[in-house]
């Protein structure tokens, strides 16, 4: 007797659907999770077609809630799901779409769309703010390897969990060179892991898109970080994601 597979969705919100596409770069590590699941939607596969009444054991939501169709999408989604999980920084904690919040939004809405009043201007928030959510999957993007060990762990009935470690962590087992050391802006101490320090790789600061890692020691970041920087400087900083939210 065969078993009954999960049956999963992929739902977007307003975003990029980076999330997604960092998915389907896994190729066939991806698609073969069909022998362990179904996928019954999924926009960006020609059979993702989701059907409007149907379950979900799962439903993966990314994308910000920034519309009223939003709204009655993500609300939906979890009527139809066992387990709902917001994927991504943008679905986590609002993502970049979070930078409208600390300008004047009604300046900058009437300068992209003309004071067009068709166009929604809500403000920018995090999932779980308008539904339950179960477990949340960080990062711009996700990271695809840690999206599989999540689902695979779901699939054998075992609670997932991220490792709470700093971003510090994964830059100095990799043996990066640390630009907090150089002078320059980093949340890597205060951020949390799991994205393989893929902007230290770079060389560049990491801008917190996954969210504060648990016992962060944000007083003691910003105090090292006063010493080359103005506060204006760090704030830019602590705004690209929405992590200065996050510090109330």
């Amino acid at each position: 007797m065969k078993t009954k597979k999960m049956e999963i969705g992929f739902f977007s919100l307003t975003s990029c659907e980076g999330c997604l596409f960092a998915l389907l770069d896994l190729k066939e590590k991806f698609f073969a999770l069909n022998k362990k699941v179904r996928i019954k939607s999924f926009r960006l596969l020609e059979e993702g077609i989701h059907m409007s009444e149907e379950k979900f054991d799962i439903a993966f939501v990314e994308g910000s809630p920034l519309t009223e169709q939003n709204i009655e999408q993500l609300k939906k989604v979890r009527k139809q799901a066992k387990t709902l999980i917001a994927i991504g920084s943008c679905a986590h904690i609002g993502g970049i779409y979070h930078l409208k919040q600390y300008s004047d939004k009604e300046k900058i809405f009437n300068y992209v769309y003309s004071g067009n009043v068709g166009v929604e201007n809500f403000d920018v928030l995090p999932v779980n703010k308008i539904v339950k959510v179960d477990y949340f999957l960080p990062g711009c993007p996700v990271n695809a390897n840690e999206f599989l060990q999540f689902i695979h762990g779901l699939i054998i009935g075992k609670s997932p969990s991220i490792e709470q470690n700093p971003v510090c962590r994964e830059c100095q087992i990799r043996g990066y060179e640390c630009v907090l050391q150089k002078g320059e802006i980093c949340l890597g101490p205060i951020t949390q892991a799991g994205c393989d320090a893929v902007c230290l790789k770079s060389k560049q600061g990491c801008w917190g898109c996954r969210g504060l890692a648990e016992d962060a020691q944000i007083e003691n970041l910003v105090k090292e970080l006063r010493k080359k920087h103005t506060d204006h400087e760090i704030i830019k900083v602590l705004e690209v994601f929405g992590i200065k939210d996050l510090l109330n």
